[in-house]
């Protein structure tokens, strides 16, 4: 399966996922237990082990608009909040009952600080990708397309969150399921 946060592919992450290995913490979050709440300033990276992370923001509303996961593998921080000792615009939360590494920012940015600006600009092209999806395509595109391109993602996320991140209700992401799975169902019976 390809990565969901394809900025990974165009990076080696070796030496910092060693890093957190050798001078991390192992920390367990429940699910629903935030990392880096939104409005405070992070201090602490972490790689995460297992379960999954969601990154969401509140929107106007006060509701949860989810708009990253991060998933084994992968890490999680407000790298921007921290340099910038600005609050976190958004919080990252457990999905899932979750195990991390974690270690201080400080150190992690120290030890990052080479590789940090390819970084930055790997990570704005996936999301200025995942923008124009947003224009180009339908909510069933992107939801068929997410599908496609990460199968276990159904397996791991909670469909209140996927419906978050395609900017849909779960209704509608019902709805579009139902739809699909008449089709499939339609296309075998041919």
């Amino acid at each position: 399966m390809a990565q969901f946060n394809s900025y990974i592919d165009f990076l080696d992450f070796t030496a910092a996922i060693d890093y957190c290995r050798e001078n991390g913490t192992l920390c367990r979050y429940r699910k629903g237990e935030s990392f880096v709440q939104q409005g405070s300033i992070a201090r602490y990276a972490a790689l995460v082990v297992s379960g999954y992370f969601k990154i969401a923001t509140l929107n106007d509303s006060g509701d949860e608009a989810v708009f990253n996961f991060a998933f084994p593998g992968q890490f999680i921080t407000d790298f921007h909040s921290s340099l910038h000792g600005e609050s976190s615009q958004f919080s990252v939360i457990a999905g899932a009952d979750s195990e991390i590494m974690r270690v201080p920012l400080k150190t992690f940015k120290d030890f990052l600080s080479p590789s940090l600006f390819d970084e930055y600009k790997a990570l704005f092209n996936m999301a200025f990708m995942r923008l124009l999806n947003l224009y180009r395509k339908s909510p069933r595109q992107r939801y068929v397309e997410l599908c496609e391109q990460y199968p276990q993602i159904l397996e791991t996320v909670t469909l209140k969150d996927l419906s978050s991140f395609l900017l849909i209700t779960p209704n509608h992401l019902s709805r579009i399921r139902r739809e699909l799975a008449k089709k499939t169902e339609k296309s075998i019976k041919k």
